[in-house]
């Protein structure tokens, strides 16, 4: 696994939001977890995985929608953590680890819920469990 940036020590914090960007090109949805938002204990982070690299960074400010309207291109975000209900909730653990078409961080939180970003064939999606 190659990792860039510095990974976040998170466990044992409480999240207070998970943001997932996605990409939609001409009206298709191409990735619904592009880019991740994490705020954890009042900071905010941003994990992309491409091809199997994770990429960790701190991020300033709060995420927001975008477009690149002559391409036709939307940056949709969903509010996965409270769809998970894991906002409020302490961060057990998160796993990274590669696999051969990409890469996934799994988060565990203290209500037993989980949270899965992965990244196979160059688009990245989550998974609630």
């Amino acid at each position: 696994m190659e990792l860039i940036g510095q990974a976040p020590e998170l466990t044992g914090l409480l999240c207070e939001a998970f943001i997932c960007e996605g990409f939609v090109s001409r009206g298709k949805l191409i990735a619904n977890a592009n880019v991740v938002y994490l705020r954890f204990d009042g900071a905010w982070h941003k994990l992309v995985i491409d091809c199997g690299v994770i990429f960790w960074r701190p991020f300033s400010g709060e995420p927001s929608r975008w477009t690149i309207a002559s391409e036709g291109w939307e940056y949709p975000h969903v509010d996965v953590g409270v769809i998970a209900g894991v906002v409020g909730h302490r961060l057990r653990e998160y796993r990274m680890e590669t696999v051969a078409a990409g890469g996934s961080v799994i988060f565990y939180f203290d209500n037993d819920r989980t949270i899965a970003i992965d990244n196979e064939n160059d688009a990245s999606s989550f998974r609630i469990g």
